[in-house]
C-alpha cells in the first residue's frame, strides 16, 4: 500500500513539473536597459539594491591631485564612469548617452566644468562593445576659474536614446563631485578611513601628503585597504601622535594649533 502511495505522489510531482515547465516561456524582450556599475570594497560588481549606500554614489575628482600624481598643470582631464546592461548582449556596438540631473547646489555648467554630453568626440568613446554587457564610458572634467572659489557637483543620469533606457532606478544615477583643490578619495568612504583617521578634510588630506610623502589618493587608499590591517592602525596612531607633536611645536614658537577653515582644531581620531 505504501508503494502504490509512493509511486502515485512522485506521478503527480512529475505531472506538475511537467505543467510548470510547459508555462515557462523563452525570454525574448527586444528591449535593452543600462545601469551605472557599482561596486564593493572588494571590487565585486554589486548586484542588488542591498549592497548599496549613499556614499557610494558619489565620485571625486580633484585638479589639485591629480596635478601632484603628474606634476603637471592639469586644465583637463578624464573621469571614466562603468556601466553595465540589462537584455540580450548585441552583435553591434551601442552608443551610450548621458545626461545631467540639476540639483540646484552649485551644479556643474557644460562647457565650462565638463564637455558636453552630446559632444561628438565624446559620444565616439561613449559604447558598449559588440557581444559586451559591460563599458566604461569618458566624462570630460575642465579645470576653470570658478574652481578656484567652490567645487560643482555633476550628477548624471542614464539617458533614453532608442538604444538603451535607464534601468533600475536605484543604478540609474551618480554623482560627480569636481574640485580645483584635493578633494577625498572615491574609494576613502568604500574603505572606512573614517573610522581609522576621522572624517576627511582637505586639511587633514594636506597634511597626510606632506607628513607621509604619499598622495593618498584612490591608488594608495586602495593599496592601504589590501594590505596590512596592522600597518594601517599603525598609521592612524602616528597621524595623532605627529598631530601632536606638531601642535606643541607651534605652540612653543607662540603659534596657534593647526586648525580647519571654520577654525575647529585638526583631529585624527578614529569613530
Amino acid at each position: 500500500m505504501k508503494t502504490k502511495l509512493g509511486i502515485f505522489l512522485a506521478g503527480c510531482c512529475l505531472l506538475a513539473f511537467t505543467a510548470c515547465e510547459k508555462d515557462l516561456q523563452p525570454y525574448n524582450t527586444p528591449g535593452a536597459w543600462l545601469n551605472f556599475a557599482f561596486r564593493e570594497s572588494s571590487g565585486d560588481l554589486i548586484t542588488s539594491s542591498e549592497g548599496l549606500y549613499d556614499e557610494i554614489y558619489d565620485t571625486y575628482y580633484s585638479f589639485a591631485l591629480q596635478s601632484a600624481t603628474t606634476g603637471t598643470d592639469i586644465t583637463q582631464d578624464t573621469v571614466w564612469i562603468e556601466v553595465s546592461t540589462m537584455g540580450f548582449l548585441s552583435d553591434q556596438d551601442r552608443q551610450v548617452e548621458l545626461q545631467q540631473v540639476v540639483t540646484g547646489e552649485n551644479d556643474a555648467v557644460s562647457g565650462v566644468h565638463y564637455v558636453a554630453f552630446d559632444d561628438p568626440a565624446l559620444l565616439a568613446k561613449s559604447y558598449v562593445p559588440a557581444g559586451q554587457n559591460m563599458a566604461s564610458v569618458p566624462i570630460v572634467v575642465l579645470r576653470d576659474a570658478s574652481l578656484d572659489q567652490h567645487d560643482v557637483v555633476l550628477k548624471i543620469a542614464i539617458k533614453d536614446n532608442g538604444v538603451f533606457k535607464p534601468g533600475y532606478e536605484e543604478f540609474s544615477t551618480r554623482t560627480l563631485h569636481i574640485s580645483a583643490q584635493l578633494a577625498k578619495p572615491s574609494n576613502w568612504d568604500a574603505y572606512y578611513m573614517d573610522f581609522m583617521f576621522g572624517a576627511y578634510t582637505p586639511t587633514k588630506h594636506a597634511l597626510m601628503i606632506e607628513w607621509t610623502g604619499n598622495l593618498w589618493d584612490d591608488a594608495y587608499v586602495e593599496e592601504l585597504n589590501n594590505g596590512d590591517y596592522g600597518y594601517l592602525e599603525y598609521l592612524a596612531t602616528w597621524m595623532k601622535e605627529k598631530l601632536e607633536e606638531e601642535n606643541q611645536k607651534r605652540l612653543d614658537a607662540g603659534e596657534d594649533i593647526l586648525r580647519e577653515p571654520d577654525g575647529t582644531p585638526v583631529t585624527f581620531d578614529m569613530f
